[in-house]
């Protein structure tokens, strides 16, 4: 699979009070494309989608990745909150696609 960078994978999960806790994973040589800015092909509403393919090789946890949770482009902190990356490119998962079969298994996001 070509890659052509990293990401910072932000999975929320709520702790005893209830409370949102950010479990950060970092993923190198993934594959992402799409992103900030307008294109006349996909229009504004679609303008702004990012996908992201990380090989499933370097998965060892395939429960992590769940709708609503944050991918930051490169490598970042730990946080406790999402404004913690204002200023940062990042993404809201929208679409989670798991795909074990062919000569490149990987886990498909997509986000905006």
């Amino acid at each position: 699979m070509i890659t052509n960078g990293s990401i910072t994978y932000y999975h929320k999960t709520l702790d005893n009070n209830k409370l949102p806790v950010w479990n950060r994973y970092v993923f190198e040589d993934v594959w992402h494309f799409g992103g900030k800015g307008s294109s006349i092909n996909k229009g504004y509403e679609n303008a702004n989608d990012v996908n992201i393919r990380i090989p499933m090789e370097y998965v060892e946890d395939k429960s992590i990745f769940a709708i609503g949770d944050i991918i930051a482009i490169g490598i970042h902190p730990e946080i406790s909150k999402q404004s913690d990356l204002q200023g940062k490119e990042f993404y809201n998962v929208t679409s989670i696609t798991i795909n074990e079969y062919g000569n490149n298994p990987h886990i498909h996001l997509g986000g905006k």
